[in-house]
């Protein structure tokens, strides 16, 4: 019995540890899942935060069609309890770039994967549909 509660007593301590540590988050975004394009075919597209494009990360942009495209881009050194607005903008050639919308998402504690739907920006599309996959872990 006595093994038991030390035992219990350690998980205790580990887990109040977890909980209550400093420990930085990230967040790896998994997949952009296309359900409608803004333009017809493709979407020449890339993704921002906090003014810096993050993917992809060895193009302007990527052609998107409908369906589901891996991303795996990763986001490092997050405090816990934090929201960030995540930009997917569309590339385009002969006049400005496009903010088709963003991907609101909380960092709170290690999980997922979770699904989060683009609010789209009304005054640049009225048709695209896009979400994207992601989970969060510790550094």
């Amino acid at each position: 019995m006595r093994f038991f509660n030390t035992f219990n007593a350690q998980i205790l301590e580990q887990f109040l540890e977890l909980m209550t540590s400093d420990r930085k988050l990230f967040i790896k975004i998994l997949n952009l899942n296309c359900y409608i394009t803004d333009e017809l075919g493709f979407d020449e597209l890339y993704l921002v935060l906090h003014g810096e494009k993050i993917w992809p990360e060895d193009h302007l942009y990527l052609s998107v069609k409908k369906g589901r495209t891996t991303v795996n881009a990763e986001i490092r050194n997050l405090e816990p309890n934090i929201h960030l607005e995540l930009e997917l903008w569309d590339y385009d050639y002969f006049s400005p770039n496009d903010l088709l919308g963003i991907f609101p998402i909380f960092i709170d504690e290690p999980g997922g994967p979770y699904t989060t739907d683009m609010i789209p920006n009304s005054e640049k599309t009225d048709k695209a549909k896009y979400s994207i996959m992601w989970e969060i872990d510790y550094e």
